[in-house]
């Protein structure tokens, strides 16, 4: 059997003792407002959205470039277009690019809004440092076309150093994050390129042994305001083997001829579904996500839901498994498990 990850690949394991917690009040704050907001968009109350990222915004002076980019869609869609082009100067400042037509097409007038001076300053040789790591990591996976095994030994030293350099790098200058090093380097969701060196320290990495584990540094960077508690939570669970920040997943399946079925949740997404070891699960991932600013999994798992047919936004890492089996049958036995989103009242 064979398992292709799509955008992230969600680890099973056993849950280690260490607990990682946003204790910053200030953040704690901010991210409530956000979840919320989240919510709002979710279903569709694009007022309250709008109010509730002009009151995390308050909380925290250096807000993440996914919370300004989906308060910037949201203010476009109810015509706060004054708040709409406040976010997206912030963002042109952090390196976004908007396509050519971007401002024409939703400010009419743009000569009409203040300008505000850019508040950050990119340090292009800490960016050129970091992606020349990147180039390290990443040079033996792509040649490989996925045959890891082809090149252990070569894999295996390139984490070594990637690592290492990328642990003393953050020692001596700070995690790195979109006001420092910009978002040149950080995908369509906003996931800088050098978070995959972290990724790729998973504790069950079966090419190349841990030389790193970052958790430290990620807790600390976390409650400074230089990570997103998703991305966070997402690498700890990579660093230590456990799963105790996602539980509802959306699932796909690849058959032998290259046809997609998508998309699936677990039975358990419906609450008459779970039973008391379910709910023990459930509950104590929500409490983790909840120590680290996050909403419930099932909150999560409504915005992935949400996000399959709106590319407006960009909440979080969202993460769809794919499948590939060799038997038909094998892939009918695993979806006796699952509900077909499309025949759910979600």
């Amino acid at each position: 059997m064979k398992i292709i990850f799509i955008f992230f690949l969600v680890l099973s394991g056993i849950a280690k003792t260490q607990s990682f917690e946003l204790k910053n009040e200030k953040l704690i704050k901010y991210y409530d407002f956000i979840n919320r907001a989240e919510n709002k968009i979710v279903n569709n109350d694009l007022k309250d959205a709008n109010n509730l990222y002009k009151e995390a915004f308050k909380e925290f002076k250096y807000p993440h470039a996914k919370d300004l980019y989906n308060s910037m869609k949201t203010a476009l869609k109810i015509k706060d277009l004054e708040t709409a082009y406040t976010h997206y100067q912030t963002l042109k400042c952090l390196g976004k690019n908007f396509s050519k037509d971007f401002l024409i097409e939703n400010f009419k007038n743009p000569e009409k809004y203040k300008v505000i001076p850019c508040q950050n300053t990119i340090d292009l040789k800490y960016k050129k440092t970091l992606d020349s790591l990147v180039e390290i990591d990443q040079y033996y996976r792509k040649l490989s076309n996925g045959n890891y095994q082809a090149y252990k030994k070569e894999l295996t030293k390139g984490d070594s150093i990637a690592s290492t350099s990328l642990l003393k790098l953050i020692q001596n200058k700070g995690f790195p994050n979109e006001y420092n090093i910009g978002l040149g380097s950080a995908d369509d969701i906003f996931f800088q390129k050098f978070c995959l060196i972290i990724w790729h320290q998973l504790a069950t990495n079966n090419i190349s042994n841990q030389k790193v584990n970052f958790s430290n540094e990620i807790n600390k960077a976390l409650n400074e305001g230089k990570i997103r508690s998703d991305i966070a939570g997402f690498l700890f669970d990579l660093n230590n083997g456990t799963n105790n920040y996602s539980y509802f997943k959306i699932y796909q399946f690849l058959s032998n001829e290259g046809k997609i079925d998508c998309c699936y949740v677990s039975s358990t997404f419906l609450p008459e579904r779970r039973n008391d070891k379910v709910n023990d699960i459930i509950n104590n991932v929500n409490n983790k996500r909840k120590q680290m600013g996050l909403s419930s999994t099932e909150d999560e798992i409504q915005k992935n839901i949400f996000l399959l047919n709106n590319k407006d936004y960009a909440f979080l890492n969202k993460a769809i498994e794919s499948w590939n089996f060799k038997n038909d049958s094998d892939a009918e036995l695993m979806k006796k498990n699952l509900i077909k989103l499309d025949d759910t009242a979600h």
